[in-house]
């Protein structure tokens, strides 16, 4: 017997929840020890869609991404904004999909709860 296949839905880490706001990207690159990160050039503001405690889904208007490491900052309560890196996990015809890999604990919990009034 063959095993059912899983929905993306039912493997997600972290719950998501529709987020639609603007955020502001800045490409990032790795310092040559890799410990580091730097960021580049100009933000762009781009449009999310969804958001979870792990990642978020924007749509960044252009065929690929400045960078696979970006630094995204984004407002999670009224008068809040966080910031965060992440790495591009997926993209599809229309939307990149980032993981978040440094992010305070702080920032996380300002995250965690957003998404749990959103959900």
């Amino acid at each position: 017997m063959v095993p059912a296949l899983e929905h993306k839905e039912d493997r997600r880490k972290h719950p998501r929840a529709k987020f639609e706001d603007q955020v502001q990207i800045h490409p990032v690159i790795e310092s040559k020890s890799g410990n580091v990160f730097e960021v580049q050039g100009n933000p762009l503001t781009v449009k999310a869609f969804d958001l979870s405690e792990g990642g978020i889904r924007l749509e960044l208007g252009i065929p690929k991404p400045p960078s696979h490491i970006l630094k995204l900052n984004f407002r999670v309560h009224k008068d809040k904004t966080v910031d965060v890196y992440s790495k591009l996990a997926w993209t599809s015809e229309k939307f990149l999909g980032y993981q978040f890999i440094v992010v305070d604990e702080e920032t996380r919990k300002a995250i965690r709860d957003l998404v749990d009034k959103m959900i």
